[in-house]
């Protein structure tokens, strides 16, 4: 069973599921991630562009592997 990353600084570089309520919202590689782990920036493939998301938010994080 998969398990959401809390610590968002091991992440960057990698491609993750961004999950809200238990459903994936979006795929995308983790671009630049605060210190804290508090705030990170999504990158997306073609003119999807980027997002920022909080913690405090809700979402949660998972590896694709």
């Amino acid at each position: 069973m998969d398990e959401a990353t809390e610590d968002w600084q091991q992440l960057v570089g990698s491609w993750v599921e961004l999950r809200y309520g238990g459903s994936v919202v979006r795929t995308g590689e983790v671009e630049v991630v605060a210190e804290d782990s508090s705030v990170m920036w999504l990158k997306f493939n073609g003119n999807h562009g980027r997002q920022m998301v909080a913690k405090t938010d809700g979402y949660e994080v998972f590896p694709i592997r």
